[in-house]
């Protein structure tokens, strides 16, 4: 199934932190490119542990009701899940 969330991309001097407004889902990276692999593995863990618990997942935010900060951006992360298992699970 696919999943598609707004995050927040926010610049702090060499780091770019992630954030999705409607999920408890923190990311980083060295710039905008890792920041945003990053974001997406984050995405697919987070959605994936709270299907796997039962836990109904949030509507995404309207992209018109996110409001952004200075040096912050929004992007639409997209997430396949169909077939998606954690790195911990293809070890057992």
């Amino acid at each position: 199934m696919i999943y598609i969330y707004p995050a927040v991309f926010h610049q702090v001097s060499e780091v770019v932190n992630v954030y999705y407004p409607d999920l408890a889902c923190v990311s980083q990276g060295k710039d905008y490119l890792q920041a945003y692999q990053n974001a997406s593995e984050c995405l697919a863990l987070q959605i994936y542990g709270m299907t796997e618990d039962g836990e109904n997942l949030p509507t995404p935010s309207r992209l018109e009701d996110i409001k952004l900060g200075e040096n912050e951006a929004l992007a639409l992360i997209e997430v396949n899940l169909d077939g998606f298992k954690p790195d911990w699970e293809l070890k057992e």
